[in-house]
């Protein structure tokens, strides 16, 4: 959801890439990401400072249900601007933000996430994907859904998405897709 504003902000924190290269323990690995504009989990907890922290793949938990996305590990961030966002082989959550919405809003911003893994940057097609999800694994019902859009609803579009109520109806058709089993 705010995967370029954390780009920016991660840019800047690092100065281009130029102190976490000089920096003691950094290697080739370490190089190549910041070339290619891309931190890896443990860069990103670095630039993020406080309490962030990475969670192995399966360990984050929300209201108790075990997430997962693929082998993809959680970074935990309580100063992220927003509730969660993505980069290329991570996904971040603001736990301090899902602790003011319902469990079906939680689990669909995560999946909304996950879908960014799996489907590319496109905002439309992480909302698909994570109701979708719901769908199949159970957690998001009609009822559940609902709450999604309420939630969404009132936001307005920007560079990066379209109007809460705009991706609300499209979620409502995705998820009443026939050819999801």
């Amino acid at each position: 959801m705010a995967a370029r504003r954390l780009f920016h902000r991660f840019v800047l924190s690092f100065g281009l890439g130029t102190a976490l290269i000089v920096a003691p323990g950094a290697d080739a690995q370490d190089a190549k990401n910041l070339g290619d504009g891309i931190p890896t989990p443990e860069q990103y907890v670095q630039s993020a400072g406080g309490d962030s922290r990475v969670l192995p793949p399966g360990q984050f938990k929300l209201d108790g249900r075990r997430q997962l996305c693929g082998q993809r590990p959680t970074v935990i961030d309580n100063k992220l601007d927003d509730y969660g966002a993505a980069y290329p082989g991570f996904i971040i959550m603001n736990p301090r933000y899902l602790s003011k919405v319902s469990t079906p809003v939680k689990q669909w911003i995560y999946a909304h996430e996950c879908g960014h893994q799996f489907r590319g940057p496109d905002e439309e097609t992480a909302d698909c994907f994570a109701v979708q999800r719901g769908r199949r694994q159970g957690w998001l019902t009609h009822e559940g859904l609902d709450e999604v859009c309420s939630f969404i609803s009132p936001a307005k579009g920007d560079a990066m998405h379209f109007s809460g109520s705009y991706r609300c109806a499209y979620m409502r058709k995705c998820y009443e897709d026939p050819t999801i089993k």
